[in-house]
């Protein structure tokens, strides 16, 4: 039953990390996630987590045992560096995968006419080693060694 809850707490974390993306405003303060036993409620002010159950006549929700206080800081750690790393786009007025100042540059005639240098010497190489292994299959071929 521990490991049922602790597997329940690691639910309710997650569902915590995806609840602190969303605002407060769209999502309300409690978040519903069915389960096998039931529905996990997590109230996304304070964190709390209980499992809620039919009992036939109604629902009963119980809190969820939060053994593992490392999991809560963990938890909190990644939120401020969450915070912290979004502010550091939004100083920067970066887009995720731009570059600095939002600006994708070209790259200059002679960036090209070296990145193309370097493919057609790559592509050489490679030609040759290809011809290489040709040359050694056809003279194993001819003096009957085997692959």
């Amino acid at each position: 039953m521990a490991q049922h809850k602790r597997a329940l707490y690691i639910l309710a974390t997650a569902v915590a990390l995806a609840a602190s993306s969303a605002s407060h405003a769209e999502t309300g303060r409690y978040t519903m996630t069915p389960t096998k036993d039931g529905v996990l409620k997590l109230d996304t002010k304070t964190g709390s987590v209980s499992l809620c159950r039919s009992i036939g006549t109604g629902w009963t929700c119980q809190g969820v045992d939060e053994n593992d206080k490392g999991l809560r800081h963990q938890l909190r750690q990644l939120e401020k560096e969450n915070a912290r790393l979004r502010a550091q786009i939004d100083e920067r007025q970066l887009a995720p995968g731009s570059r600095e100042g939002g600006k994708l540059e070209m790259p200059s005639e002679q960036d090209v006419d070296k990145a193309m240098d370097f493919m057609e010497k790559l592509l050489g190489r490679f030609k040759g080693m290809v011809e290489d292994l040709k040359k050694d299959k056809k003279e194993n071929e001819e003096e009957g060694v085997p692959l």
